[in-house]
């Protein structure tokens, strides 16, 4: 095995601990679920900007469900992965622009919570 072939595992198993360590997520998930998601993600994206021939376009993912199931950790994942593929990411979450409880109870908007 080359040396560079091996550089680069090392590179991604440090990677996948990180992001296992930081996001509390198994290794084993990392692995088998959103490294391949992933690169079909990333290659699906390539495909697109070579056919459009416009490198600017962007690229919309959206992730939905229901409350405290995993989206922003999935979504921190991918943006991990895809910065590791060579993509430029930014994540929008409904948490960047909901009001806060003191904000929604100010308003009497609490019976709306999640709805600005």
């Amino acid at each position: 095995m080359s040396k560079q072939i091996i550089k680069s595992k090392y590179f991604i198993y440090k990677i996948i601990k990180t992001i296992s360590s930081t996001l509390n997520v198994k290794m084993i998930d990392i692995i088998k679920t959103y490294l391949p998601l992933s690169v079909m993600l990333s290659n699906n994206i390539r495909k697109k900007l070579y056919y459009q021939n416009n490198n600017q376009l962007p690229y919309i993912i959206g992730i939905t469900g229901s409350v405290a199931v995993g989206k922003s950790t999935i979504a921190n994942i991918l943006k991990i992965l895809f910065n590791w593929l060579c993509h430029s990411v930014e994540l929008i979450t409904t948490d960047s622009f909901l009001y806060s409880n003191k904000i929604l109870i100010k308003k009497q908007l609490m019976q709306r919570k999640g709805f600005p």
